[in-house]
């Protein structure tokens, strides 16, 4: 932005061109309302129907500050330091995955199941805490766990349980190679562990292969299940019976991440479409 005085409309269609380099038109229309409100408090109603106004300086300087960074690749989230997940605000940050809307979609089916959960809920590769947190506001009686490896992943659960006031116990765990009495007995187990191959990085954007963490992305081409196969190992053990496993899962392996899970311990295993219709969750429920 240059240094004439700038009506809200004027930089609104500015920011909307740069950002068309590097996303759809439609995409950076979006992201350019969404600076704009984060810095002036306008919604995108307010942007169209007000557009004659003109920011303060201050808020122009931020607005600037942002343009550059998102039209650089970085993420919005990481701009604005956070995301909403089931209407709870979760900071983000570099080194900890952003809560995606197929994750947010999963946990409120999981939600929406379990009205008025008593029990045990583990989420094991917690991230951020988003659906940990989530799931300990909708469960208030209920107990909930939370298993991460990440140092910078926990520090950002922590403060996220710690602003949403969510009752949850942080566990540093290694799923792959820790003892599983580490994770509680639980009637439900949910996850969203990496499982994105190293040969879909060309499929992916470059705010996403640039900025986010690839170790909570990705991984091994010749072993993409093997967190998986840690993730059923744990649940034979540690899903009580008549307990769920809810997994998010790569819509090209839904099938063989389905079939870690044996007929002998479950009674259902069902693969679950998202609202994009992408073969995405595995619900599996325990013999009682």
């Amino acid at each position: 932005m240059d240094g004439k005085v700038q009506t809200i409309s004027e930089i609104r269609g500015r920011i909307t061109e740069l950002l068309k380099a590097g996303w759809p038109a439609e995409e950076a229309a979006a992201l350019a309302s969404a600076i704009i409100g984060e810095y002036t408090g306008m919604g995108r109603a307010a942007q169209m129907a007000f557009g004659e106004r003109v920011p303060e300086a201050g808020a122009a300087a931020r607005i600037e500050n942002a343009v550059a960074r998102a039209a650089a690749g970085e993420p919005l989230q990481y701009i604005l330091g956070y995301t909403e997940f089931c209407g709870h605000r979760i900071e983000v940050a570099p080194g900890v995955l952003i809560p995606r809307p197929e994750t947010e979609e999963m946990t409120m089916m999981i939600i929406s199941e379990n009205s008025g959960f008593t029990g045990t809920v583990t989420d094991i590769c917690t991230g951020s805490g988003c659906m940990a947190i989530a799931m300990a506001m909708a469960f208030p009686r209920a107990t909930v766990a939370a298993t991460e490896l990440s140092g910078a992943a926990l520090e950002m659960a922590r403060r996220n349980i710690s602003s949403n006031g969510a009752a949850v116990t942080l566990i540093k765990s290694d799923i792959l190679n820790d003892d599983p009495l580490q994770i509680p007995l639980s009637s439900i187990i949910v996850s969203n562990p990496p499982y994105i191959t190293m040969r879909e990085k060309a499929m992916m954007h470059r705010n996403v292969l640039d900025h986010e963490p690839h170790e909570a992305l990705f991984v091994p081409d010749d072993n993409p299940l093997l967190y998986y196969r840690a993730m059923a190992a744990v649940a034979e053990t540690r899903l009580l019976p008549g307990g769920t496993l809810w997994l998010e899962v790569n819509e090209n392996l839904a099938g063989e991440t389905a079939a870690l899970l044996s007929p002998k311990s479950y009674s259902e295993v069902r693969i679950i479409r998202d609202i994009r219709g992408k073969e995405r969750f595995i619900k599996a429920e325990k013999y009682g």
